[in-house]
């Protein structure tokens, strides 16, 4: 069974190991190489706890996803999985549910996946979005409900 709750400042060590454990091969597929100490300064410069909810699987805190107002839409702006629970539904069943609370309020999620991480893209089409933008790192995707 898949829950959220609320992050809190309890939570920052947490949510950056979370972070820099699912994020390091995808940034350094990326990038050429891994600076731990920059990539957790970045983390936490972009990291808003009010917005971000902690993704638990049997009672066990697995992941995070953060999630921000953007004009009319919702940015899916984060969702980490711990790598040893990845493959296993978590990241789609919270999606999921980001795109339930879209369709009760008419609005489109957005959000940004890394080129290099392939397998994430595969989820985010499969369950409806599709690019709409595209940068050298990243590509921007949508959902309209």
């Amino acid at each position: 069974m898949v829950t959220t709750r609320q992050a809190t400042n309890d939570d920052l060590a947490f949510l950056a190991d979370v972070f820099l454990r699912s994020m390091r091969v995808p940034i350094t597929s990326t990038r050429g190489f891994w600076d731990e100490a920059k990539e957790r300064k970045h983390f936490y410069e972009q990291l808003q706890v009010p917005h971000t909810q902690i993704i638990e699987h049997n009672g066990m805190s697995v992941g995070f996803v953060m999630t921000l107002e953007s004009d009319q839409d919702i940015e899916l702006h984060t969702l980490c999985i711990v790598p040893e629970h990845q493959g296993h539904g978590l990241g789609t069943a919270v999606t999921r549910r980001v795109l339930d609370e879209a369709h009760a309020r008419s609005c489109a999620v957005v959000l940004s996946v890394l080129k290099v991480n392939t397998a994430t893209r595969s989820l985010y089409e499969r369950l409806g979005f599709t690019v709409t933008e595209e940068s050298t790192q990243h590509y921007r995707m949508r959902l309209v409900p």
